[in-house]
């Protein structure tokens, strides 16, 4: 028995999973709360801290907040967020690197780039436990991870956000902070094509909020306009883009918008998941694992690309928890961490 806490620092979110181990089963608890790390990065070690309870137990770490430019470099970012866990984490902390170890905190600031964007590899290792051929799609707020899975061990043809993007593995594109105007330079309206404003007037959270996907709780993320995240208001933002009101060119005008762009975003996942299956050697195409904040889009993508998908939570039999693969990286390392311990095995 044992607590092993696993922690995921982006640049406007912290994840944090904690999961009570037994040999033959767990329990996990996960949190997403809300920082915004370029606006206060001072105060990373207090807020922290924060989500820290008295128990003891292991910490592990992960990181994609030192791509913030409020860092000189990505080293600079990387050295700076191994301090402020190796001030605020009991342990000391352990670090994920890009092969899926786990390095000392000395180590890591030895060899920053390492351990740089390294979340992505937790959840796949921890579903290449369960599926020894499979595709992990991992939609958050931000970015889409496409991780392919063969012979029970991560297989991504790049290893860095560079390499990632290259390889159609990472996408740049969330369910809440990603640009419509990223997505598309025209939309449906009122029968023809119109441009769109690229200012930074709206959200695709506001996009899902309208559509009734996700909940006013799931909208985790400031709002553009610094207003409420209500479906009312979600539609007043959406309409800017278009430089109109709410009130000029009506509710149903918005929700066609709103759907148009959600289809771009599927069509714009799916083509990056038919990139990556390109390069795989299977004539049977793998099954999907779904996962993430986004994990909806996800599992449509991944039918759209042919693929059966299941959701990562009904891969885990043995973890009790709701909402867990939400913060899919920060659970995945507290479940490595059990698993090094021989405490737990992830098995389906």
């Amino acid at each position: 028995m044992g607590d092993y806490f696993g922690w995921d620092i982006g640049g406007v979110h912290i994840k944090f999973a904690k999961l009570t181990a037994a040999q033959a089963s767990a329990s996990i608890l996960t949190r997403v709360v809300p920082f915004e790390i370029w606006k206060d990065p001072d105060g990373l070690v207090p807020r922290l801290r924060s989500l820290l309870d008295d128990r003891p137990g292991k910490h592990g770490v992960t990181m994609t907040a030192e791509l913030s430019d409020l860092y000189p470099t990505r080293a600079d970012g990387v050295r700076s967020i191994l301090r402020a866990c190796a001030q605020a984490l009991p342990g000391p902390p352990r670090i994920l690197d890009v092969r899926g170890g786990f390095l000392s905190v000395d180590e890591a600031l030895d060899r920053p780039l390492e351990v740089a964007a390294a979340n992505w590899v937790g959840t796949a290792r921890l579903v290449a436990r369960a599926r020894r051929d499979a595709l992990l799609i991992d939609v958050g707020s931000t970015t889409t991870d496409i991780v392919p899975i063969r012979a029970g061990e991560p297989r991504p043809a790049g290893r860095t956000d560079t390499e990632r993007l290259l390889s159609g593995e990472l996408v740049y594109s969330g369910v809440l902070r990603t640009p419509p105007s990223s997505l598309t330079d025209v939309v449906p309206l009122h029968g023809m094509w119109c441009r769109v404003s690229p200012e930074h007037f709206t959200i695709m959270g506001d996009v899902y909020r309208i559509l009734g996907t996700i909940t006013e709780r799931d909208y985790t993320v400031p709002t553009p306009d610094g207003r409420g995240r209500s479906r009312d208001e979600a539609m007043a933002r959406l309409a800017r883009l278009v430089c109109a009101d709410l009130a000029a060119i009506g509710p149903a005008a918005v929700e066609t918008i709103a759907l148009f762009l959600e289809e771009r975003q599927i069509e714009q996942v799916t083509k990056a998941i038919l990139q990556v299956l390109s390069r795989q050697p299977q004539v049977v195409p793998p099954p999907a694992v779904s996962a993430g904040a986004g994990a909806f889009l996800a599992e449509e993508a991944a039918r759209r690309a042919g693929l059966e998908v299941t959701g990562l939570a009904r891969l885990a039999t043995g973890i009790a928890g709701d909402g867990w693969p939400r913060a899919a990286p920060a659970a995945a390392i507290a479940v490595l961490l059990a698993e090094e311990a021989g405490v737990f095995r992830f098995t389906p």
